[in-house]
């Protein structure tokens, strides 16, 4: 960081290592979460007054399967990172930043690989009915 910068930020503390790469991706995640959001509630106005059979159709086109499964991805992606600056700017001992930032990884990957998992289930026709749904 040049002499002008420290001068300006007087007792901020500033990150040398991974600020504005973070801050960037934060941003992108966003603007392609915009769309997809959209798309997302497009899609649930018009599945509002349908019935099981149509939703079930809906989810096993491969284009809304592959946009909710890109939805979820990129969402999950943005919440860690969201809680990555949580925990970097409120948890000051390293060894809990550590832990916590592992165990909120290790959630984020759990939640994608289940969203997935089940976006799949549902477009390949293979989901059991919920209890209370059908005969």
């Amino acid at each position: 960081m040049s002499r002008e910068t420290k001068a300006f930020v007087k007792g901020v503390k500033v990150s040398d290592r991974h600020g504005a790469g973070e801050w960037s991706a934060e941003r992108m995640s966003s603007l392609i979460l915009v769309p997809l959001t959209l798309w997302g509630l497009w899609s649930g106005f018009t599945l509002s007054g349908a019935g099981y059979d149509a939703a079930l159709d809906w989810f096993r086109s491969p284009v809304n399967a592959v946009l909710l499964a890109l939805t979820l991805l990129v969402s999950v992606w943005h919440m860690q990172m969201g809680l990555k600056v949580i925990v970097d700017d409120y948890i000051h001992k390293p060894g809990s930043r550590g832990a916590l930032l592992g165990l909120i990884g290790l959630l984020c990957i759990l939640i994608a690989a289940a969203g997935v998992f089940f976006i799949v289930r549902l477009a390949l026709g293979s989901a059991p009915l919920p209890a209370g749904f059908g005969i």
